[in-house]
């Protein structure tokens, strides 16, 4: 059988594929996500961190290059019993779908829709329709229904579902075209009834009842589509629309739609400048490929992205591969009524008296042809009103723009041109490692065009720390490139501090193009007076921000989205969110004064976020707060700058249970400490103090912890929720010296506190923590009692991340019953939560105790990786507590593996830990451990019963409260 013959993937609908064996059969989402997005992109490769981008966003697990291996290799497993095994491929640093031509529906339909549009503007109705209605039938719902869409996506499933609706519209039209009236009122109304707000097909419909004779409907159907406009969107039906209708009634006997605007009057011709010949393209496959698949689409592309981005090399790349393309430079046209002329003389079409200078470019561009209009921004309106008379009026005619901003069109394909792929300076690499990066070969590739081509590893480090600096921008790059005679890499990565003086040399082209400064002083010179006092606030943001944070330093949404227009402000996908490059930060606050209200005002509206974050008991807004961690860092630094320490004490107080949640135990210390260092008597002093002793004590810092504790008590009096908070914390001290019996009255202490203020949660949180104190003593009944309560609390409460503790504490307790399949069961329903929350210590705490059930089940690899796992984010997070325990699971298993030597050294670690730090083996692990000792051949004091504090009825029963 001809595989290429009977391979079908359609994304037009639920995605499905099927194979010469059948049909694909995919179960989990992300597995339908990374088909969807590999055909996307086919033939082009993916990289991995391109895939785990797509998956989980900006902040992936710890384990997504793993979890992603696994979904890869389910879906080539689930493409071999179809037989597409062969279409995937691993091609360097990721992956591609190899997929024979015509696979793809989307591609399918849109040769039917161009084809169908060229027939309609040939005047062979008949031949439109026929192909129309084959694209049309494509459809089987919304494209990539099925899979769980996010940045990735969202503009391609946009675009698509804009170029369904134009198909459906442009059927309309040809079976008008053709007497077929009654067809097109059935499509119409099927697709109004999807798209309501759509004012094109309610005018198609208006003509279709006219020709049909029923004027009556034609009017009705009027006021029913303004009745919709009206109640949907407060604005009243378009011009077109109200021509319609005074056309039916005024009785005419044809309402035909307007297809052009008025001829404008002739203008004077000018000369264009040649465009200067670029260097060669580097890199750039992906979105090589991606612009001629929208140009295979769309009549109108607009390649949009900020000065220096490439867009200008991109475009006349991609149009090599199509026969006989015009380019046109427009830098050099400075008046909106000289663009036709500039088009024409490109065209090499001369005046003439009898014509128009658009009607001109008209009969020039009779038949298949293609133009790139390349530097439109300063001429947006011109150029767009140029492009509608054109596309209009010749049928055959394919425009690629370039701009700054979108000319904003009906059926304007919009491209963002993304910066040059960079590497991650903070990974160590080889030239050759770094050289897979766009960014990296471009500016290899430009110095050695300045005759520089003795890099070596050494180099490395500055390269990639370079490129990422300059945001993969190329112009930036190559700017830094002409340096290179006389700069190494390193001295240019020092000297970036003065970007804009360093990067003026060594570049041809338009004047706005020869240096860093003048390409964005090209921008900024376009912007509105609100616009440009918004860009120089928004360099107050580090990280990016949202739309409410941009109005608290000053903007308005109209600025906002002025910037985003004109690519100086970029959106995060469907975060909600926007950043800025960080070269066109550092070029906005030049433009912003030391002195200028918006550093107060980001300050403030952070330290706002951060408190009514806090103040939510779940939790829930805290997560969010990651995405803003740098702001908060700013934040901190402004309120640490002012002579008042109140603002920066209740910043950092409010921070301490995000600190927990992200693992920034250190950070948030030194927030802490350097705030309560400034501040005397203040209303959030005895706050502050339950924060340095709730960090002090995740990094086992018992000393400390309990210092603050105890004198946050002195300072709580009358608040009975921060007073319970306190006499947890000092309990969680004497839990983790294994004082168990003291660790149990702190507790029933706090819980009688959290009752007093009436806060379940901490009542939900005393229980659970009562129950990790009797399993560390090894009273297994009183814990799953405690654990239970908290655990059903806890759900009640919506609380996802505590319950997820409660199942994972339950899951040690069944694991030191012997039941280590229950045990399992629970631990990975918790490690999904901690994933889902990217809890850090959660994370590392359930993979420690997976790796125990692993070990007690007879798989000492499985457990020995869980376990190393779990120890690298333990010292991440600076946890030495857990440590010392993880240290001697492992031990147990290099026991069980015959590996005595590693054995006694990792006995050795843990227990310098446990000296350090003044924590005792827990009571339920010590059997476990002596077991461990005697296996090795070594004793160790310690291991016996410790001279601290131990149970003796500790556990007691669980009250129902």
């Amino acid at each position: 059988m001809d595989t290429a013959c009977s391979v079908d993937l359609r994304l037009l609908g639920p995605l499905e594929a099927t194979g010469p064996g059948g049909a694909l059969r995919l179960s989990g989402g992300r597995q339908r996500a990374l088909l969807a997005l590999l055909a996307l992109r086919a033939p082009a490769v993916v990289s991995r961190a391109q895939l785990v981008d797509a998956l989980w966003g900006t902040a992936p697990p710890p384990t997504a290059v793993k979890t992603l291996h696994s979904h890869l290799a389910r879906v080539r497993q689930a493409m071999v019993p179809a037989g597409l095994g062969s279409l995937l491929v691993t091609a360097g640093p990721g992956y591609a779908l190899r997929l024979p031509p015509g696979t793809l529906d989307i591609d399918r339909f849109a040769e039917h829709l161009r084809a169908g549009r060229l027939a309609l503007g040939a005047g062979d109705a008949a031949g439109a329709a026929a192909r129309l209605r084959a694209g049309v039938a494509l459809w089987r719902g919304d494209p990539l229904a099925d899979c769980p869409v996010a940045e990735w996506g969202l503009a391609e499933v946009d675009r698509l579902r804009e170029a369904g609706i134009g198909a459906a519209e442009a059927l309309a039209e040809a079976d008008l075209a053709r007497g077929e009236h009654a067809a097109a009122v059935d499509d119409l109304e099927r697709l109004l009834t999807r798209h309501p707000l759509r004012e094109r097909p309610w005018e198609l419909l208006m003509i279709a009842h006219h020709r049909a004779g029923r004027q009556a409907e034609a009017l009705r159907t009027y006021r029913r589509a303004r009745a919709v406009l009206v109640a949907e969107l407060g604005v009243e039906p378009g011009a077109e629309l109200r021509r319609l209708e005074a056309a039916v009634l005024a009785g005419a006997a044809e309402v035909d739609p307007v297809t052009a605007p008025p001829r404008p009057a002739p203008v004077v011709t000018a000369p264009v400048a040649a465009m200067a010949e670029a260097p060669g393209l580097v890199g750039r496959h992906r979105e090589l490929a991606d612009v001629r698949r929208l140009l295979d689409r769309a009549r109108l592309v607009t390649l949009t992205g900020p000065g220096g981005c490439g867009k200008t090399r991109l475009a006349t790349s991609a149009v090599t591969a199509f026969p006989a393309p015009v380019v046109i430079d427009l830098t050099p046209v400075t008046d909106p009524g000289l663009v036709a002329d500039a088009v024409a003389t490109a065209l090499g079409a001369p005046e003439r008296p009898d014509l128009g200078r658009v009607d001109t470019v008209v009969e020039a561009l009779s038949g298949e042809r293609l133009v790139v209009l390349d530097n439109c921004e300063h001429l947006v309106r011109a150029c767009a009103e140029l492009v509608v008379r054109l596309l209009a009026a010749c049928p055959g005619l394919t425009v690629l723009a370039t701009s700054r901003e979108a000319l904003r069109v009906a059926d304007e394909v919009t491209y963002e041109v993304p910066p040059l792929a960079v590497p991650d300076p903070d990974v160590p690499r080889t030239l050759p490692e770094l050289a897979v990066y766009d960014a990296v070969r471009l500016f290899l590739d430009r110095a050695a065009e300045q005759g520089v081509r003795d890099f070596g590893d050494d180099d490395a480090a500055a390269i990639a720390r370079l490129c990422a600096a300059l945001d993969g921008l190329p112009l930036a790059i190559e700017l830094a490139a002409a340096r290179t005679p006389v700069l190494t890499p390193a001295q240019i990565v020092r000297r970036l501090r003065d970007r804009f003086g360093l990067l003026t040399y060594g570049v041809a082209g338009p004047a706005h193009h020869r240096t860093l400064r003048a390409t964005l002083a090209w921008s900024h010179d376009s912007l509105t007076a609100a616009e440009a006092t918004l860009f120089g606030r928004l360099a107050v943001f580090a990280g990016g921000f949202t739309v409410d944070a941009a109005e608290a330093v000053g903007g308005t949404l109209d600025a906002l989205t002025g910037l985003v227009a004109k690519s100086l402000v970029r959106r995060q996908g469907g975060t909600g969110r926007f950043t800025m490059l960080e070269t066109i930060a550092a070029y906005a606050a030049e433009q912003l004064p030391a002195d200028d209200p918006a550093h107060r005002g980001h300050a403030e509206y952070f330290l706002a976020l951060a408190e009514e974050a806090d103040a939510e008991p779940a939790g829930d807004r805290l997560r969010e707060l990651r995405a803003d961690h740098d702001n908060l860092r700013t934040a901190m630094a402004w309120f640490a700058s002012r002579p008042d320490p109140a603002g920066e004490l209740r910043l950092a107080a409010a921070l301490c249970r995000y600190c927990h949640l992200h693992g920034h135990y250190r950070e948030g210390r030194q927030w802490l400490a350097r705030a309560l260092s400034r501040t005397g008597d203040d209303p959030a002093l005895a706050k502050a103090l339950a924060g340095a002793a709730s960090l002090a004590l995740f990094e086992c810092d018992y000393a400390q912890a309990a210092a603050h504790a105890t004198a946050g008590l002195a300072h709580a009096a009358g608040d009975h929720r921060l007073v319970g908070r306190l006499q947890r914390l000092l309990g969680s001290v004497a839990r983790e010296q294994a004082r168990y019996p003291e660790a149990l009255r702190w507790y029933t202490a706090s819980r009688e506190s959290f009752r007093a203020a009436a806060d379940l949660f901490g009542v939900a949180y005393s229980h659970q923590l009562a129950g990790a104190t009797a399993w560390l003593a090894g009273d297994l009944d009183s814990a799953g009692a405690h654990l239970m309560v908290s655990l059903t609390r806890l759900r009640e409460l919506d609380d996802s991340k505590g319950a997820a503790s409660s199942l994972a504490y339950l899951g040690a307790v069944a694991h030191h019953r012997g039941d280590d399949g229950t045990a399992r069961r629970l631990l990975e329903e918790a490690l999904d939560t901690f994933g889902q929350l990217e809890f850090k210590e959660g994370i590392a705490w359930a993979l420690n105790l997976l790796g125990l059930s692993e070990h007690a089940e007879g798989r000492p690899a499985r457990a020995a990786e869980l376990l190393c796992t779990s120890l690298a984010h333990h010292r991440e997070l600076g946890d030495r507590w857990r440590q010392a325990s993880v240290l001697e699971a492992l031990a147990a298993v290099a026991c069980s593996t015959g590996e005595p030597d590693r054995a006694a050294l990792l006995l050795h670690q843990a227990e310098a830990i446990r000296t350090a730090i003044d924590a005792p083996v827990p009571l339920v692990e010590r059997a476990a451990l002596a077991a461990t000792y005697e296996a090795v051949g070594v004793e160790r004091d310690t291991v016996q019963e410790n001279d601290g504090e131990l149970v003796s009825g500790a556990s007691r029963a669980v009250s129902p409260g």
